[in-house]
């Protein structure tokens, strides 16, 4: 164990160093000694806490992540920090209610940052969190972003069974870029889903004319969805 006898406002750039340079060895246990001994000086370090709760949420410990970060408070300086790992923690522990009202704070207070924007998205998406997705991806420009918005809120519409507007979405994305190939059997499989058959063959025999090799290897499955259509949802 890592032990220092004052940690000092002069060493303690020097520890954080220490802790990054340890778990990058792996050696977690040394690492979070190293932020134990900051915060027994630093009560309040905010960046120390942070930081140890991201050890503990990637060692799976995550009861001990969330204990640790109730000490920072929603509205510091780091409390963005905080409910963002808040939310992992939760979702990890199964408890989903309270892991999505994290992700809506979370999507109220986001600042208008494309790469921020697209990875607290894609990670709404993956958890299945869909209208938090929408209301995120949502924040995105249409001047510089017009594809990604619309691609991603598609998905998300098509996860959550509203398939009307997944296509409306999609096809926004798809007219931004036509030459996105596999969108055309995702779009056309979704109108098949939502009895539109007219709409999807004419998007397969688009994709046929524009890319037919590619055509080829999607024709089946894509026809899949169309020999059985489902109810609609919308």
């Amino acid at each position: 164990m890592w032990y220092f006898n004052s940690v000092g406002t002069k060493n303690k750039e020097e520890l954080f160093k220490k802790a990054f340079d340890l778990l990058n060895l792996g050696k977690t246990n040394e690492a979070l000694s190293v932020y134990d001994v900051i915060l027994e000086e630093f009560k309040d370090d905010e960046d120390a806490f942070i930081n140890k709760a991201l050890v503990f949420l990637q060692t799976q410990k995550f009861q001990d992540c969330l204990d640790l970060l109730s000490k920072i408070k929603e509205d510091s300086e780091r409390g963005f920090d905080k409910i963002l790992i808040e939310a992992s923690c939760l979702h990890k522990l199964n408890r989903v209610e309270e892991a999505e009202k994290k992700y809506q704070t979370i999507s109220k207070i986001l600042p208008v940052n494309k790469n921020a924007i697209l990875q607290i998205g894609s990670t709404c998406l993956e958890q299945s969190y869909f209208r938090v997705a929408i209301d995120i991806f949502n924040k995105l420009q249409e001047i510089d972003s017009k594809f990604e918005k619309n691609y991603f809120i598609g998905i998300a519409y098509k996860g959550l069974g509203e398939l009307t507007n997944s296509i409306r979405s999609l096809g926004k994305a798809l007219r931004a870029n036509p030459e996105m190939y596999s969108l055309y059997p995702l779009i056309a499989s979704t109108c098949f889903q939502n009895n539109m058959l007219i709409e999807g063959d004419k998007l397969m025999a688009i994709l046929k004319e524009k890319h037919e090799p590619f055509f080829q290897n999607v024709a089946g499955p894509t026809s899949h969805y169309r020999q059985a259509p489902q109810e609609k949802k919308d």
